[in-house]
């Protein structure tokens, strides 16, 4: 058994001691709920920095669930360039919204504790693997799992810079809406090879949730 399947059986024993254990039916119940919940989703990977990598699911033109993973910053240098494949893998937390949670309670007769247990657990079952796979390692799993704002964000994929966009242009619009200023940006850019583009497509994909939100 390795570290992972150690640790994972640790804290089927703890929650056990902890928790009146739901049946077997019950479990599957959740499971099944679960996996109706993403049915017909899709998932969107997106690589913030090398230090971090979201995957997001969408459904129905909303936010439905999103894992969050962290890799090693080293602190001691001032400029740590290393790929993410390099890094360690520091953690990774799973948010589905917190009126999905609440939900669920309603109708299940599980401590929330529990259920948010079942939560991970029943990630871990389903896409832990492709998650691995995707990012072509074998130590990534979820530490915790959260309940973020009440209600599903409106889904806007991530983006991809127009062809026909020149750096100038992305400089501009940067400059315009935020307190930027450009030999800051440029020195950002020189330490970062690639920030100028993510700052870009970051402020036009926040530009284009703000719009469907207000539809």
């Amino acid at each position: 058994m390795n570290l992972r399947d150690n640790i994972k059986q640790i804290l089927r024993e703890e929650v056990a001691k902890r928790f009146e254990k739901p049946s077997p039916n019950m479990e599957k119940l959740i499971y099944n709920w679960l996996d109706k919940y993403v049915s017909n989703s899709q998932m969107y990977q997106e690589k913030s920095w090398e230090s971090r990598t979201d995957f997001t699911w969408c459904k129905d033109g909303k936010e439905i669930m999103q894992v969050v993973l962290f890799f090693n910053t080293d602190d001691t240098v001032y400029d740590d360039k290393r790929k993410t494949e390099e890094r360690d893998f520091e953690e990774g937390s799973l948010w589905i919204p917190k009126d999905v949670v609440k939900s669920m309670l309603s109708y299940l007769p599980v401590r929330q504790n529990y259920l948010n247990y079942l939560i991970e657990e029943w990630f871990e079952d389903k896409f832990g693997s492709e998650i691995n796979d995707k990012m072509n390692r074998d130590d990534i799993f979820i530490h915790e799992f959260k309940a973020y704002p009440d209600t599903a964000s409106v889904c806007v994929p991530p983006m991809e810079k127009p062809e026909d966009v020149t750096e100038e242009e992305m400089i501009d619009l940067i400059l315009k809406t935020t307190l930027f200023k450009r030999d800051v940006l440029l020195r950002r850019e020189e330490q970062e090879p690639g920030f100028i583009e993510k700052t870009y497509l970051q402020k036009i994909r926040n530009k284009k949730r703000e719009e469907l939100e207000n539809q």
